[in-house]
């Protein structure tokens, strides 16, 4: 038969010689960890934190960084050429948003007086101090060649002409020759149609206000960022007004934010820390049989918080050891300490568990070896899942979920090796201890628990401890079982067994997946910018401005043609027209008067002073001397100039690129921003002669809604696949591995469904507990199956009952200790604090859920025997772990020797004698007899042959000789 157990039994056989070795020499394997992590930490020194949303949540290939980069090559940014509206970077850019209070007009005279006096406030009161000298907005702002500071004069100008009775059109507006765009600067305006005025503003709610400051050189960006700090603190500071209300925003508003999201982080990690080691101290706990006293040899409180220490030291080494190298930090990383305490606590009860399960009387060299070997695929399994999960999610485009999984992953690896080396040699002190009859705490003799009841009631509390049974066949005392094993073998599985109960379960494994795929069906995409912010961020209020008043209508598209065709043609310049119009006139455009475009103020231009249109060989001339004139010289900055490089044959200077701008409606929802992305994409497509290209700073953010749902199906292929690689080298039998694979496929879709029910998006920072929920629902899912493939019982009832009894308590201890690491999340008010909180949850809750009920029932409905094509029992006792099946059989072990060989079979040789007991039959009925090869003679010590009747040992031997 091909075998699957490629790598699990090399393992046990690896950590069965390294726990022997730990147990002999214990200290050199924890001494080097803490030197590692004493060294490693001092690489926290060099690290480099970046904190740029734009840089963190927007794929690296997203199109919108090519767009950014394509728009500002051909109009690069100056301190002198720019023009509100037209930048293609936000960079120490402010926004500020009035709105009228009491739904007033913000057009009457009492709210532009509040208007100009705020506006006065910004430009002439906000100063900072930098080298001795004092700047303000004069100094630091960008402006138009030798003009002033552009300020918002708009507010006056439209206010008056609005006061003064004039006609104002929206969303664009003309006076005189000049054209304005007024729908990206007033927001929240009811317009009025009548038979004499015809379609004009009635009223508006809202103004936008832009302040845009020098970004180069470093220096002057510096002094640029003092004085947007000095903003946020006086307008936090500034008075109450009894007309308007404001929102603010500037360019380091996000990454500040996300810095606060981080600062809270550190406090909670302690009170975790605190949570999790009361925690682990309460399950180490051992109670004298019988008795409220404490047993303190076989208590393991210490231990136990040395094992939550354990895993702070993998996390600190791992930030260290990559801030070292120079890989870049985030402030969401903060959140990987708690995963990797999780986790950490998670294998610690796993490897004091197979400690406690092995003999007492034996020997801590033995005792080790045995629990090493033990633990060894257990914790193996949940460093692989976990460090392969995360090596999934590098591969996913947004940098914070790279470097998460990067930082993630080392640290889980590093705590993985901490405690085959640190905390095994820990545990090899403290099973010394145990030998020795010490107390757990205090090193001190304990006083024996076979006399407790004739000591004092100090000595009761404090210094009682068990000893072992010095027969190591008494396992009762020397292998007691404990409360929790009892409950998952004796109650918890037979009720799980039930017909009726069976039947329940099937029904709520459908309801579940109904109620998730409903919550897949209505997923909401996308990482708002919004939500970076903490629940009291003074910019919270500034989005939903945005949205209210702007987004909703009147914000601008640039649209880019790279590959300007020759516009003496006229033929090509009514292709333009048409173009510009298609754009214009989009499910989300507002129409061809929310169009910016210079070739209709060109046209208008000539018409109006000259009477005359382009002419078509002097288009250039034409279009060149319009450009100089200081009234218009502002549209300049649309049309890229051929260089004198780039002049052709003809000597005419053409003009290589322009743009236009379009207004946009209906964009404050994101799939309305998705649907126009697409939209205006595709628009642009369809024109590759010109090389069309469109950009908005929001498209930054956009891409990620996009490309969201993309990257969690190819996080979710890749993951189901080396899943089920770990599940095929780890257990022992392939169709388990499928099993295996269908629980992550459901936990994955009941995480999805049910977080969008919880109102959690699918965005960047669920994408990370997505990558978190792959290696945590193999990790529970894989244990389980785990332990019904190696069980060696014939009935699938009775295998659920020996895998959950080895198995079930470790597994709730490992979600229970995640959701304590976690539970101090929930107390942040910030989404992208909580939306961890949220999902870690999900992932426990519904693995632990698939774990301990559906898989089990499903085994023992759907897989027979050993997991295979049916009753198989061809398996080898080597292969099934001869003593875990002891163990789980309690067959009181006994030193034996090997037989002599009967053909091809190997036998005890006191079975041949007449030693032949029940217990030994159970493993050597015919079935079994014809496959064994070997019983490997470190598992020959665990067969007790009592005596019987030399009938049945004839019989037996007889019966084999047939074989």
């Amino acid at each position: 038969m091909v075998r699957f157990d490629c790598l699990e039994r090399p393992l046990a056989r690896f950590f069965t010689g390294y726990g022997r070795c730990v147990g002999r020499n214990p200290y050199v394997f924890i001494i080097f960890p803490l030197l590692m992590t004493a060294a490693m930490s001092l690489g926290i020194l060099r690290m480099h934190v970046v904190s740029d949303a734009v840089y963190l949540f927007t794929p690296t290939g997203a199109p919108s960084k090519y767009e950014r980069q394509t728009v500002f090559e051909h109009w690069p940014q100056f301190e002198d050429n720019y023009i509100p509206g037209r930048a293609v970077s936000d960079m120490r850019e402010t926004q500020v948003i009035v709105i009228a209070k009491d739904g007033g007009n913000i057009l009457e005279p009492q709210y532009t007086k509040a208007i100009d006096k705020l506006d006065k406030f910004i430009q002439k009161e906000i100063k900072v101090e930098f080298e001795g000298r004092k700047w303000g907005y004069e100094d630091l702002c960008l402006h138009w060649r030798n003009q002033s500071c552009p300020g918002n004069t708009h507010v006056d100008l439209v206010s008056g002409l609005y006061n003064s009775g004039f006609n104002l059109t929206y969303p664009s507006l003309r006076v005189g020759s000049k054209h304005s765009y007024l729908g990206a600067a007033l927001g929240g305006v009811t317009l009025t149609n009548d038979s004499t005025d015809g379609s004009r503003i009635a009223s508006a709610e809202a103004w936008f206000m832009l302040y845009h400051l020098k970004f180069s050189p470093d220096n002057t960006s510096f002094v640029s960022g003092l004085w947007e700090m000095e903003l946020q603190r006086r307008l936090m500071e500034y008075p109450e007004d009894r007309h308007i209300r404001f929102t603010f925003f500037h360019s380091m508003s996000l990454s500040n934010e996300i810095s606060r999201n981080a600062d809270t982080l550190a406090p909670l990690f302690i009170i975790a820390v605190v949570f999790l080691m009361f925690f682990s101290v309460l399950c180490n706990m051992r109670l004298v049989p019988g008795t409220l006293y404490v047993d303190w040899v076989l208590s393991k409180p210490t231990l136990a918080m040395l094992g939550v220490l354990n895993a702070g030291m993998g996390a600190l080494t791992s930030v260290g050891f990559l801030c070292f190298i120079g890989v870049t930090y985030t402030q969401i990383i903060g959140v990987m300490p708690f995963i990797c305490l999780s986790v950490g606590v998670n294998n610690m009860f796993i490897l004091v568990g197979a400690l406690q399960a092995t003999n007492r009387a034996h020997p801590v060299e033995e005792r080790m070896s045995e629990a090493a070997s033990e633990a060894a695929v257990a914790i193996t399994i949940t460093m692989l899942t976990d460090m392969l999960s995360y090596g999934v999610g590098c591969y996913t485009a947004p940098n914070a979920v790279l470097l998460f999984c990067i930082y993630s992953g080392v640290a889980v690896t590093i705590t993985f090796f901490y405690q085959v080396s640190f905390f095994l040699g820990l545990l090899a002190v403290s099973a010394r201890l145990e030998e020795s009859g010490r107390h757990c705490m205090f090193f001190f003799k304990t006083v024996s628990t076979d006399d407790y009841k004739s000591q004092s009631i100090f000595v009761k509390l404090f210094m009682l401890g068990s000893r072992p049974h010095p027969d190591s066949h008494h396992q009762k005392m020397n292998q007691p079982d404990t409360t929790m094993i009892v409950f998952f073998r004796d109650v918890f599985a037979p009720f799980l067994m039930q017909p009726i109960v069976k039947g329940v379960v099937i029904v709520w494994i459908f309801i579940y997946l109904a109620i998730a795929t409903y919550g897949c069906i209505n997923v909401r995409l996308g990482l708002k910018p919004v939500n970076l912010l903490v629940a009291d961020s003074y910019a919270r209020p500034h989005y939903a401005a945005l949205e209210d008043y702007f987004w909703k209508y009147g914000t601008q598209l640039q649209i880019v043609v790279n590959n300007a065709p020759d516009l003496r043609d006229p033929k090509e310049r009514a292709n333009i027209k048409a173009m510009v119009q298609a754009f214009a006139n989009t499910p989300h455009s507002i129409g061809d008067d929310g169009v910016q475009f210079w070739m209709d103020e060109v046209t208008y231009f000539y018409q109006h002073e000259y009477n005359t249109s382009l002419l078509d060989p002097a288009a250039y001339h034409m279009i060149e001397h319009f450009m100089e004139l200081p009234e218009y010289e502002t549209w300049s900055e649309d049309i890229s100039w051929e260089s004198d490089v780039e002049i052709g044959p003809d000597d005419v200077r053409r003009i290589k690129a322009f743009r236009f701008l379009v207004g946009l409606r209906e964009f404050a929802e994101t799939t309305q921003q998705m649907e126009t992305t697409t939209i205006m994409r595709n628009l642009a497509e369809e024109y590759p002669q010109y090389n069309v290209t469109t950009f908005m700073p929001l498209w930054l953010f956009i891409d990620q809604y996009m490309q969201v749902l993309p990257n969690v199906i190819q996080d979710i292929y890749l993951a189901i696949a080396t899943m089920i690689m770990i599940a095929l080298l780890l257990i022992p039998q392939p169709l388990c591995a499928l099993w295996v694979a269908l629980a992550i496929i459901s936990i994955d879709v009941g995480v999805i469904g049910y977080m969008t029910l919880w109102g959690v998006n699918l965005d960047a920072i669920s994408m990370i507990n997505l990558v978190i929920s792959i290696g945590f629902s193999v990790d529970f899912s894989a244990h389980v199956t785990y332990g019904y493939v190696v069980s060696n019982e014939d009935n699938p009832t009775d295998r659920v009952r020996m895998a959950l009894s080895e198995l079930g308590w470790p597994v709730v201890q490992g979600g229970v200790s995640t959701l304590l690491g976690m539970c101090m999340l929930a107390t942040v008010d910030a989404y992208m604090i909580v939306t961890f909180f949220k999902t870690v949850v999900l992932v426990i809750t519904i693995g632990l859920l698939h774990a301990l009920v559906f898989l089990p029932v499903l085994l023992s409905m759907f897989i027979r025997g050993f997991c295979l094509f049916g009753n198989d029992k061809s398996l080898s006792l080597s292969t099934l772990s001869l003593p875990k099946m002891m163990k789980k059989r309690k067959v009181k072990p006994s030193p034996i020797v090997l037989a002599p060989m009967l053909g091809n079979i190997e036998y005890p040789s006191n079975l041949l004698q007449d030693r032949y007991s029940h217990s030994a039959r159970s493993f050597l009925e015919p079935a079994h007899l014809a496959t064994v090869r070997s019983v490997p003679p470190s598992h020959m010590r665990y067969f007790d042959w009592p005596a019987v009747p030399a009938s049945h040992a004839t019989r037996s031997v007889h019966h084999a000789s047939r074989l």
